[in-house]
């Protein structure tokens, strides 16, 4: 059975633990911040992702009009903190992103480090297949110390 199951994934959650993902600019200044990217999913494509997806794949990725294998580079718009949610959480956050005249269908997401090895970091479901018909795919991150940050550890 295919399909897209909203996670953290957990070879991030060991990952992280043994530094192999850098959110910030501010620590591991020799190597500088990791590329994150975001690639989108369709279940009608066969996608298969959840929490045990250990790095980025082309199976079950988006095709059409606006949209490149890989996604796009996310841009992290809150390094990693705990100020803003309970002070036992620590979170990140990412800008907004879009597909410009796009044309294409998507049930999901996968947030990855290009930087090291497409490891994954957590799948995002829609709930339900998002479409676009020559116009604009924008995924809305929640705002900065909202309590509802896509990637936090509690």
């Amino acid at each position: 059975m295919t399909g897209i199951v909203q996670s953290m994934t957990n070879s991030f959650k060991s990952e992280v633990l043994s530094a192999q993902h850098n959110f910030s600019t501010s620590s591991r200044t020799i190597t500088g911040q990791d590329v994150f990217k975001i690639a989108l999913y369709s279940i009608a494509n066969g996608a298969d992702i959840d929490a045990t997806t250990t790095a980025y794949t082309t199976t079950g990725e988006v095709t059409g009009a606006g949209y490149t294998a890989g996604g796009q580079t996310l841009t992290v718009t809150q390094v990693p903190t705990t100020s803003g949610l309970p002070s036992t959480t620590a979170y990140i956050n990412f800008a907004n992103i879009s597909w410009g005249s796009a044309n294409f269908s998507a049930d999901g997401a996968l947030i990855y480090n290009s930087t090291n090895g497409n490891k994954s970091v957590a799948v995002l479901s829609f709930g339900s297949t998002k479409t676009v018909s020559v116009g604009t795919f924008t995924i809305q991150f929640p705002a900065a110390g909202t309590g509802s940050a896509i990637v936090q550890i509690e």
